[in-house]
């Protein structure tokens, strides 16, 4: 490294302490520079880190608390945060100055009584030096991510309010399908009375299941069910009936507060879960009595976000554009692009995107849903515009007006069950013309549901005119794509052309998390 770029620049702490240690730009705002303390002056650190030219800012970890020194030029960046900053020359701008920059000070309240400030200065001779490298990316950013999710909990997973839903195991199915349509949620716990124990959890998948079964009974010439007889099959039937037919049914993943978020996320991973409920457990009988939030991989993604909100510059892949990254499922269009770059082209997923048009019957949508083990399908037209996305989430929506009831003998389509979803001053007053009867006839003569927006063009930005789907561009950076993801409920985005609209690629939780956590 040519060292004669660097500028040696002096940092001093002159507020006692027993441990301080240096954080700033130049460090990413994650790793630490020691201080050491001065000889002759009692309560006073210092240290000399070679920068490069320009403005840096930094701050003072002091006995574990972020301090500033309020004698030196400070700044406040756009959230709040008080951070110190530091403009070292180049060393053909220093002339005869000393090598050592000790930033100006600028009229600022007096300190604390108990903070000296006529100390002397550290012997710089006595003060270690400290150089700044550059870091390989995407090794540096990933071995701060699983830095971070080795030294955190599940526990901080949890917020200070939030609701949990469980489900009685002898609710009927048609009950709990309308409890979660309610609650505007996808999955439950399950509570088992007779054991006093949580047991597992209900999703929407495993109503997909059972509308798919009912279909096909009827189908075969079976009697359509009213909502009587539903209410007499339990969920406890329905496992008992899964268990009968697969009887490698899986158990209760679950994880404990004092997990270690690492654990977690190989736990979801091994057990391919999109969510498992963080419990207590007794010790002595095994039993899980209580239930404390839900784990999924959108917490996580939160909670590193929330941690390093003022401190990005530490995570520094975060700000690459996400067509440079080798992330997520792309058409083979766009990767025939020779805009597309190369690195990226060699790494990803290149597939043809399974997609549905809003004339598509539903019941084909569910059943690609569980076959490719995707979560969320877009709409698209003939020419590959995307218009919308159907999610298993959405399965919920068929609790208005019973309408799975008639789904047993009645075909519905993607557009039809997506107008469930609207908003109901959104819905049609009244059918077209010549409409059908029945359950066709309430869902018809819906214009296309529009996507979270259209896009701005040359922006990659959505317009709120609607929240089902959520897109972004090539050009977007991964900390757009981090931050989308990390809102609950959004389990993939939808990688569109900013000029026409044209499906490109998916990017969805568990890409981003096997890409930095994995």
């Amino acid at each position: 490294m040519d060292m004669s770029f660097f500028v040696p620049t002096r940092f001093v702490w002159r507020f006692h302490g027993q441990q301080v240690y240096l954080i700033g730009s130049f460090t990413r705002w994650v790793e630490t520079v020691p201080m050491a303390p001065a000889d002759a002056s009692p309560g006073v650190f210092a240290v000399v880190v070679h920068l490069p030219p320009g403005y840096h800012q930094y701050k003072f970890i002091v006995d574990g608390e972020w301090r500033h020194d309020e004698t030196a030029p400070f700044m406040a960046d756009p959230i709040g945060n008080v951070n110190n900053w530091v403009f070292v020359k180049r060393p053909e701008q220093l002339h005869q100055a000393p090598p050592v920059l000790v930033p100006a000070q600028q009229p600022m309240p007096p300190p604390p009584p108990m903070q000296p400030s006529d100390e002397p200065m550290a012997d710089e001779n006595s003060v270690p030096n400290v150089a700044i490298s550059e870091r390989k990316e995407p090794e540096y950013t990933r071995s701060v991510v699983h830095e971070f999710l080795h030294s955190h909990t599940a526990f901080e997973l949890i917020p200070e309010s939030s609701k949990v839903v469980a489900l009685d195991m002898d609710l009927s199915v048609r009950q709990a399908f309308h409890a979660l349509a309610e609650q505007g949620i996808s999955s439950a716990s399950l509570w088992d009375s007779n054991e006093g124990n949580i047991v597992g959890v209900i999703s929407a998948s495993d109503f997909i299941h059972a509308l798919r079964q009912l279909r096909e009974s009827v189908s075969s010439g079976g009697s359509a069910l009213s909502a009587a007889e539903m209410d007499r099959h339990s969920i406890r039937d329905m496992r008992e009936e899964m268990a009968h037919k697969c009887p490698g049914v899986k158990s209760l993943v679950y994880v404990e507060p004092d997990m270690k978020l690492q654990e977690v996320v190989q736990t979801l991973f091994s057990k391919k879960c999109s969510m498992a409920p963080i419990v207590t457990v007794d010790t002595e009988s095994g039993q899980i009595p209580n239930v404390l939030h839900i784990a999924t991989i959108a917490g996580i993604l939160g909670c590193i976000m929330r941690h390093f909100r003022a401190s990005l510059a530490s995570l520094p892949l975060l700000a690459e554009p996400l067509g440079t990254l080798p992330l997520g499922t792309w058409s083979p269009t766009v990767d025939g692009n020779e805009n597309t770059d190369q690195s990226a082209r060699n790494g990803r997923t290149t597939k043809p995107l399974h997609v549905v048009h809003p004339s598509t019957p539903l019941t084909s949508a569910l059943t690609l849903m569980l076959e490719s083990g995707v979560s969320v399908l877009p709409v698209v037209d003939d020419s590959g515009v995307l218009l919308d996305i159907y999610a298993r989430s959405d399965i919920t929506n068929l609790a208005k007006g019973n309408a799975y009831s008639r789904l047993q003998y009645e075909e519905m389509t993607v557009q039809q069950a997506l107008n469930l979803a609207r908003p109901s001053s959104h819905v049609p007053s009244r059918p077209q013309a010549g409409a059908i009867s029945g359950l066709t006839a309430s869902l018809q003569g819906g214009a296309p549901s529009s996507v979270e927006g259209q896009v701005r063009a040359g922006q990659g930005q959505p317009v709120a005119t609607s929240t089902r789907a959520h897109i972004v561009s090539r050009q977007d950076s991964l900390r757009t794509v981090v931050e989308r993801l990390a809102v609950p409920g959004v389990r993939r985005l939808m990688v569109a052309n900013p000029m026409t609209r044209q499906l490109e690629g998916i990017i969805s939780l568990s890409d981003v998390a096997s890409y930095l956590f994995l």
